[in-house]
């Protein structure tokens, strides 16, 4: 699409409402698959790995995903995403039993996995260099939006059928996402097919560099939000705060999260991706090494509040980061490495909070993840201007 037939409302049907739809479908599902494992009989832990395999399977499906984008397209392989995940919600619906969840938990990753992919090779075709950050932030706003109203709405369901009724508002989310896409005409949303004819590995080879600088980078930065994510429950319990006042901290925070994504674009779009990645992981790096001094409520709350506000600040900089990388010819194999290290970021961090809080205890443990995210915020300041330098409207 050409700079000046742009227009960011373009994207709504076929990106932004698919997206928010995507993943309020996640957001509803995430609750509720370990309460389903519960139910069946299965220890905590043996509940907590039914979550750990839809990060997992998105991570893992980014490879086949690009794969099937190749050969079918966005469009059409967004279709295909939404049509597994719904599938995949139907099957833990059912209520077959432990296995099933985990082959549902598996095809929902793996759906949220080519959708994604899709979205985002769609993305880097279609929107201009100097127009990426607000749009990108735009659809970070989107995934914030979803993660809020997705368990909302399923709690809805819940409460009127049962906790399997969840699912069904996932699966109806899921199609109503589907149903997004599919009226968008296909003439609006080709692109140029790639030359690779699908040979990740060789993309992956040739722009080793970025990969394993900003890359590697993106990764640190997932695996900081997700740590926030887990680690502040962790340390709620630890220092025993009330559930609900607990509740209420993540609800003030989350909105702070999502009333901010937009700054994000408009940061980016007039200084630079460096003051949205580099001061979030800075910010994140901070909190999570002097996270012992949280030590009451009121602690509590500045720090839920700074990680909230960092997240926020960085809304969008994955995605325009891959788009920004990816080579010419070669978008689907290029952004099938990439999102496989930023994806790898979210599914880690809970296995590495989880290792070093058995072993050296939380403070330790958000200490330690903390220095990580200092050596984000070296590579992103080494290694922006050489791959990714902004690109200013004239």
């Amino acid at each position: 699409m050409s700079e000046d037939r742009f227009r960011k409302r373009g994207l709504a049907a076929p990106v932004y409402l698919p997206s928010l739809l995507i993943t309020a479908a996640e957001g509803a599902l995430l609750p509720i698959l370990p309460v389903t494992a519960v139910g069946y009989g299965y220890s905590l832990a043996e509940a907590a790995v039914v979550t750990t395999v839809l990060l997992v399977g998105t991570m893992v499906f980014e490879i086949p995903a690009s794969w099937i984008t190749t050969k079918l397209g966005e469009r059409r392989s967004m279709l295909l995403g939404t049509a597994l995940g719904a599938l995949s919600t139907l099957l833990a619906f059912l209520h077959l039993g432990y296995l099933s969840l985990i082959v549902a938990a598996l095809g929902f990753g793996a759906a949220h996995s080519l959708f994604g992919l899709a979205r985002h090779s769609l993305l880097a075709e279609l929107v201009p260099p100097e127009h990426r950050p607000k749009s990108m932030s735009l659809l970070g706003g989107m995934f914030r939006g979803g993660m809020a109203i997705g368990p909302v709405i399923g709690s809805a369901f819940i409460a009127l059928y049962g906790v399997e009724f969840g699912y069904l508002a996932a699966g109806v989310m899921c199609l109503a996402a589907g149903a997004a896409v599919f009226s968008v005409p296909t003439t609006k949303l080709s692109t140029s097919p790639s030359g690779q004819a699908g040979n990740i590995w060789a993309v992956a080879k040739r722009e080793a560099p970025k990969l394993a600088t900003l890359g590697v980078a993106s990764a640190i930065i997932s695996a900081g939000r997700t740590i926030r994510l887990i680690g502040l429950p962790l340390l709620a319990i630890q220092l025993q705060i009330d559930p609900a006042e607990t509740s209420f901290i993540f609800g003030i925070t989350g909105f702070i999260d999502f009333s901010l994504f937009y700054l994000s674009g408009i940061i980016m779009a007039r200084y630079g991706k460096f003051w949205s990645s580099v001061p979030t992981l800075l910010a994140l790096g901070t909190t999570y090494l002097f996270s012992y001094m949280v030590t009451d409520v009121a602690t509590f709350w500045i720090m839920a509040s700074v990680t909230a506000l960092a997240n926020a600040v960085s809304a969008g900089i994955n995605m325009i980061l891959g788009a920004d990388l990816s080579p010419p010819g070669a978008r689907s194999e290029f952004l099938a490495s990439f999102r496989m290290l930023t994806s790898g970021g979210v599914a880690i961090a809970p296995a590495m909070i989880s290792v070093l809080t058995a072993s050296i205890g939380l403070a330790g443990a958000l200490a330690t993840t903390g220095l990580l995210n200092f050596v984000g915020a070296f590579l992103f300041w080494r290694y922006l201007p050489i791959y990714a330098p902004d690109k200013k409207s004239p």
